[in-house]
């Protein structure tokens, strides 16, 4: 007896082909019925053939879950470089065991761990700059969190360039390190004009002409946000400069107020340099620094000093919350170029650089134009620039696609060999997708990923990674306590 029976319908002649459709459509699920509802013995002539059944169709005993249970994939074949670019979490073998834990990759069900230094001596990564973006709630602020936190416990150093909600200080508290506190109200004063620490590496006289360039940086950038990011004509930076070398010499720490009173009342060698009125627009755009929005922030001798060898410094500026965004402006400006006099000495050791709320810093020139300059240098001051974002459109607000601004600000997240990625919107994943070169399995899981799991993508490698914190962690890295009942 075979396995299957043929079977003949008849069909009248004269019925319209519709019906003879269903009628063929009726015996055929009978047949398949049958078939399948048939006992893996009824009908077999061996074992064989009752093997293959029984394989194929499991046990009749209750709740066995009867059914095709074998898949049969069509086979396919490809190089191991074509399968690791489909699949490229499946087929990756980890970074190894040495540096910060963050957590659990979630393919490779190991886990997952990190250090910019350690992976560019490995030849994984060609630059310690990090990225982290992600929408609000993901888990982007926690995971820069984790990885500071915990890379001090291993010998690294943290700095936070500007702390605008204040998230970063408990964090400082929590590893023993120090926080700075600006705005109105608080008690500190920093002095952006301060010299710093000199690098052994570099001479007196190439020192000096280090803190000259950055002190007549910030006094040209200070006046350029005053007028709108305006240029300064010729005169005007004559001025300036001739002010700021009087002011020195006649004082080894000038404050903006000593360069101020040499604007105001220029000497005789300067006044016949630029007349009776080449610097009193440059006068009026710094007064705001001594005696505007930041009168009692950067106008005096620092009262506070950065501590090398603390584990991790925040700039507080949380205090600024409301401000207008040219003060917002000043305030980043000066506390950027008195911690930038702190942390890129090579001599400081191995130190992450944060930038929170990176967008806000992204679209101011002169932050842009520090952060770009760290950037490049990074590896000769032994620094990891980390920016965290909510999202690349954010870059919309500096400028159109044409702009030579948007254009710079996007080079920093391209030119970042470490890029986390949190969920983001549908409508956001082109341009992080373009941005930040993810390919078509990327984009899918990003868009799908729950809270705290992110995609690393560290040089060329990528991760789906979980991150993993302790119930002491959670209390100290969480932004959103209030909004529990």
């Amino acid at each position: 007896m075979s396995l299957t029976k043929q079977e003949v319908t008849y069909t009248p002649s004269g019925t319209r082909r519709e019906q003879r459709q269903r009628r063929g459509k009726r015996s055929g699920e009978a047949l398949l019925k049958r078939r399948l509802f048939q006992r893996p013995d009824e009908g077999a002539e061996s074992h064989a053939d009752r093997e293959r059944l029984v394989g194929d169709w499991g046990s009749r005993e209750p709740q066995s879950l009867w059914g095709p249970h074998r898949l049969r994939p069509a086979p396919h074949r490809a190089s191991t470089m074509t399968f690791a670019a489909a699949y490229p979490f499946i087929t990756e073998s980890g970074l190894g065991h040495e540096g910060t834990y963050i957590g659990t990759d979630v393919f490779g069900s190991g886990a997952f761990s990190y250090d910019p230094w350690i992976l560019y001596d490995k030849g994984i990564i060609s630059g310690p700059s990090i990225v982290v973006i992600g929408t609000v709630g993901t888990g982007k602020s926690m995971c820069g969190k984790s990885l500071v936190a915990r890379s001090i416990t291993l010998g690294r150093k943290a700095a936070v360039a500007s702390d605008p909600k204040g998230e970063w200080v408990a964090v400082a508290k929590a590893v023993g390190g120090k926080v700075i506190s600006v705005g109105p109200g608080r008690t500190a004063r920093v002095n952006p004009l301060d010299a710093g620490s000199r690098p052994t590496s570099l001479s007196d006289t190439q020192w000096k002409a280090v803190v000259r360039q950055r002190r007549r940086q910030l006094l040209v950038a200070l006046v350029s946000l005053m007028r709108q990011g305006t240029p300064l004509h010729p005169v005007e930076h004559t001025a300036l400069d001739m002010a700021l070398m009087e002011t020195t010499a006649e004082n080894s720490t000038p404050t903006l107020p000593m360069v101020l009173d040499h604007l105001l009342s220029p000497s005789a060698e300067t006044f016949a340099l630029v007349g009776k009125d080449g610097g009193a627009a440059v006068s009026h755009s710094l007064r705001r620094t001594v005696s505007g929005d930041l009168e009692g922030m950067f106008d005096a001798p620092s009262t506070v000093a950065f501590d090398a060898d603390a584990p991790m410094m925040v700039m507080d500026t949380s205090a600024l919350i409301g401000a207008s965004e040219q003060a917002l402006s000043l305030a980043a400006a000066c506390s950027a170029t008195w911690l930038e006099a702190a942390v890129t000495n090579p001599d400081g050791g191995k130190r992450l650089v944060v930038y929170d709320e990176g967008w806000r810093m992204l679209a101011d020139p002169y932050m842009l134009a520090k952060m770009s300059e760290q950037w490049r240098l990074a590896r000769t001051y032994g620094i990891a620039n980390l920016l965290i974002m909510h999202k690349v459109a954010d870059l919309n607000e500096i400028g159109d696609s044409t702009s030579g601004h948007r254009q710079k600000a996007l080079g920093l997240l391209t030119e970042a060999d470490t890029r986390i990625i949190y969920r983001q919107k549908h409508d956001a994943m082109r341009l992080t997708k373009d941005a930040l070169g993810l390919t078509e399995a990327e984009c899918e899981h990003v868009e799908n990923l729950p809270k705290g799991v992110g995609l690393w993508k560290v040089g060329n490698r990528s991760f789906i990674v979980a991150n993993r914190v302790t119930t002491d962690e959670l209390e100290v890295f969480g932004t959103d306590d209030r909004m529990h009942l």
